[in-house]
């Protein structure tokens, strides 16, 4: 006999929305007993608040974000806004959605035409380039395919795809690049005519930004260009994105690249995800919320009260610690051989920002991975021991649960490639939004080994740069509930271990590796009583110019320009300020060329890394501090709480003053600190207003330093005698500025000290070279170990004795680190 399930289902009524109450009717695998109390927690907060158009969750890695965001779709289906559609950053994580959504027994699909899809009994899982492309299959500038909700995952991941595809990027030798690069030649050359040599040099290290009033003022001849060109490789995955706003764009130079985008991303292009009903974006980690305002159109009032668990949410087990801040003598090397060592037992993963530092780990790396074989590479760690593996410059987007990843290493700062992150790192540098960007992309990489509540993960945090910029107590507050927690244990067990060997820093490590009961008991404590965090953080000024940039393009200046005018006046910060003003300048410039340049100059005076104004900027002559040179050293160091915070801003400042072809931008950006703390007058001319050496130290007495630097210069089998001019025009800068009256010394930062037989070297031009940079190098590090141990950095008669004996001093520095042209 059989039953008539219909009659026995009638009493049913309409589908069940409670996503909880969802899962409990699917026929799910049985590892799937009950929502997680974390997951619940998500469930129920965004069940109450469902309806608004734009919501964050934020759960903690391992916390089950996929079930969660599969329920809330399914939710929305039962509810009948559909379709529903799940975004993934690549096609790696489709499939792990899919086969979590057959284990949960939820339907899906990946193709946009399944009848099921479209009639909302199936959800579409695809990547994100799929949605956010100019022949997107949802359609560009008119609905294709509507959305009722959409889930973006990973949303931190996608961010990137987002901004790469709407911009449009073209390389020397293309008919946009070199016709670009003509018609804006006298602009560049105007800003800096050195900068411009090197962009012709396809220099990897130099980026370079048309002036807006150049863009502008040529946007006949730039639009024609391009509409020639639509249809090459360059334009055709971006052109239809970005025509409309094309004079709203930056125009970027460098690394042999051009690079066309705007300033904030015009998701309406998009209208089926501008105009979906409901957005969720699912984040582990996302210090800076304003990007989904920047990057997807988000609501601000809504995703700045983000859905959380209740506390600090359930994390697997992780020690972090930073073992230049346990014993700042700790070589990098020896910390490699301990690393590799661990690796014969278990699986070490170690993330890298670049190729270039990937080769300090290739003679102990089993293998490295990039974006090209990454797939392969992590199937073959979930699949046994493989030993160590490099990941290059991947914080995001992989999962290592388990024995997978036993112990993570994040290898120095993560960098970015983009011509225009580039760009705003070096006009922000320093600023509290760079430190944010920073700790975001740290954190992302700090969750690739913990995978869930159970899991546990050894976390090394290294290089000068890293441990400098976490030790900044700013960044405390900009990571993750669990994550502060985790980290200021770790501080703790630092604190515990100071000073001591690396063979006390294994014995600690095992605590985690082996699971030692009262180390899990210490860590699990740590995260139930991190005080939990309720709201986002958005940034206010990004929130008024995304209003000015939407204005602008239906040509209201008058709203474009009072918006940011707005964020202008609600900055205090220098940097910027002056950032935020060249914005309100550009949008000016419509309307008001005259008023633009004004504006542009009083930027400049706030951010001198910005655009010099048609008219130019006065330079000011630098002079030598007037308390003498102990006497300024010791007020530039009285930002150190104690003597190990003044080693490790040393190391990271050393980091940097290294030879390598990657980097010549930090370079000199470290020799403008180590002057100002030597006690020196000290600024970097070309950077500032276009003209001049890299750098210009002031010692007192009218005595100068003049230095351009070559630190990428490694290949060099002689000076070139490019380089050579450099010096040679910076000398003649500075008799211009500054006349006879001072004495000069122009010094180039070189590893060899021949110069190739087409130079012509003025005679007064010292070098400092391989040797001489290690010599300044150890004394540096000597002299700040010396202030640090005894605490004399605080006392100007201990800091002028010291600066004389490490010979470091305005009168013996010369002589320590440079050489006579042709020395050995």
């Amino acid at each position: 006999m059989s039953l008539d399930f219909g009659k026995l289902n009638a009493g049913a009524g309409a589908k069940q929305t409670d996503p909880r109450k969802i899962f409990t009717t699917l026929k799910r695998d049985a590892r799937f007993k009950r929502p997680l109390d974390e997951q619940a927690d998500v469930l129920d907060a965004w069940y109450a608040r469902r309806k608004a158009k734009d919501l964050t969750l934020k759960m903690n890695t391992g916390g089950g974000k996929t079930v969660v965001g599969l329920l809330c779709l399914q939710s929305a289906l039962n509810e009948n806004v559909k379709p529903a559609v799940y975004i993934t950053p690549d096609n790696f994580l489709v499939n792990q959605v899919i086969q979590e959504a057959k284990a949960l027994g939820i339907s899906t699909t990946e193709d946009e035409k399944n009848p099921d899809f479209l009639a909302g009994r199936a959800i579409l899982v695809a990547n994100v380039w799929k949605l956010f492309n100019a022949r997107s299959v949802f359609g560009v500038g008119q609905n294709k395919i509507p959305i009722g909700c959409v889930v973006v995952d990973d949303a931190h991941a996608c961010l990137g795809v987002v901004h790469d595809q709407f911009s449009i990027k073209a390389g020397a030798g293309t008919p946009v690049y070199d016709e670009l690069l003509k018609l804006f030649d006298s602009d560049l050359d105007h800003q800096s005519p050195t900068g411009l040599l090197d962009v012709k040099a396809k220099d990897p290290n130099i980026v370079m930004v048309v002036p807006y009033w150049a863009w502008q003022s040529r946007q006949k001849e730039v639009i024609a260009l391009l509409h020639t060109q639509r249809a090459s490789a360059e334009l055709e995955w971006s052109w239809p994105l970005l025509s409309e706003c094309i004079p709203l764009c930056t125009c970027l130079f460098g690394g042999g690249k051009v690079e066309i985008s705007p300033h904030f991303i015009p998701v309406d292009r998009i209208p089926s995800f501008a105009n979906a009903q409901r957005r969720i974006y699912m984040t582990a980690t996302l210090a800076d919320d304003s990007i989904l305002v920047s990057h997807f159109g988000a609501e601000a009032s809504e995703v700045i009260k983000p859905i959380r668990p209740k506390g600090g949410g359930d994390i697997g087990d992780r020690m972090i610690l930073a073992p230049q801040e346990i014993n700042p003598d700790f070589k990098i090397e020896d910390i490699r051989e301990l690393v590799s060592a661990i690796a014969k037992d278990l699986n070490v993963v170690v993330i890298v920002p670049s190729k270039e530092r990937a080769k300090f780990w290739k003679d102990v790396a089993n293998q490295t991975l990039d974006k090209d074989n990454i797939q392969a590479g992590v199937q073959r760690l979930k699949d046994g021991i493989v030993g160590l593996t490099v990941l290059i410059n991947k914080y995001d987007g992989i999962d290592l649960p388990g024995e997978a990843c036993e112990l993570l290493v994040i290898d120095g700062l993560p960098e970015v490639y983009g011509l225009s992150e580039r760009l705003e790192m070096l006009l922000l540098d320093g600023t509290k939004r760079q430190l944010v960007r920073q700790v975001q992309r740290i954190e992302q990489g700090m969750g690739r080994g913990v995978r869930s509540s159970d899991d546990h993960c050894v976390v090394l945090l290294l290089g000068g740069r890293l441990t400098q910029r976490l030790h900044q107590p700013e960044a405390d507050a900009m990571f993750s509930s669990a994550t502060r927690a985790q980290i200021n244990l770790g501080k703790d067990v630092a604190e515990q271990l100071r000073g001591q060997s690396l063979e006390k820093l294994e014995e600690i490590m095992d605590l985690c590796l082996e699971q030692n009961d009262n180390w899990v008991q210490a860590g699990r404590n740590a995260v139930v009583n991190a005080p939990p965090i309720e709201d986002g953080h958005i940034d206010a000024n990004q929130v008024l110019l995304r209003e000015a940039f939407d204005a602008a393009r239906v040509a209201r200046y008058d709203v474009a320009t009072h918006k940011a005018q707005a964020a202008v006046n609600a900055t205090t910060e220098c940097q910027i300020r002056g950032y935020l003003k060249q914005q309100l300048a550009e949008y000016t410039n419509f309307t008001d060329p005259a008023q633009a340049q004004e504006l542009q100059l009083a930027a400049v005076s706030d951010n001198q890394r910005l655009l010099k104004p048609l008219a130019g900027t006065t330079y000011h002559r630098l002079s030598a501090p007037p308390s003498g040179q102990a006497g300024a050293a010791v007020q530039f160091m009285t930002r150190f709480l104690e003597g190990n915070d003044l080693i490790i801003w040393v190391n990271g400042l050393l980091e940097d003053l290294l030879w390598g072809e990657e980097g010549s931008k930090r370079f000199e950006a470290a020799m403008k600190e180590l002057g100002v703390f030597l006690g020196f007058g000290s600024e970097r001319p070309e950077d500032q207003v276009g003209r001049g050496p890299d750098n210009l130290w002031a010692l007192g007495n009218s005595r100068y330093f003049v230095i351009e630097c070559k630190s990428g210069a490694v290949m060099a089998e002689r000076i070139s005698k490019h380089d050579t001019n450099q010096l040679n025009g910076s000398i003649v800068w500075f008799d211009e500025k500054y006349g006879h009256t001072c004495t000069r010394t122009p010094i180039l930062v070189h590893p060899k000290t021949i110069f190739e037989h087409a130079a012509s070297p003025h005679a007064d031009i010292r070098i400092v070279n391989g040797p001489g940079l290690n010599r300044m190098r150890e004394a540096i590090k000597a002299y700040s170990v010396s202030l640090a141990t005894t605490g004399g950095y605080t006392d100007a008669k201990a800091v002028e004795k010291q600066l004389k004996y490490h010979k470091l001093s305005a009168e013996e520095i010369e002589a320590l680190c440079t050489v006579a042209q042709g020395a050995k």
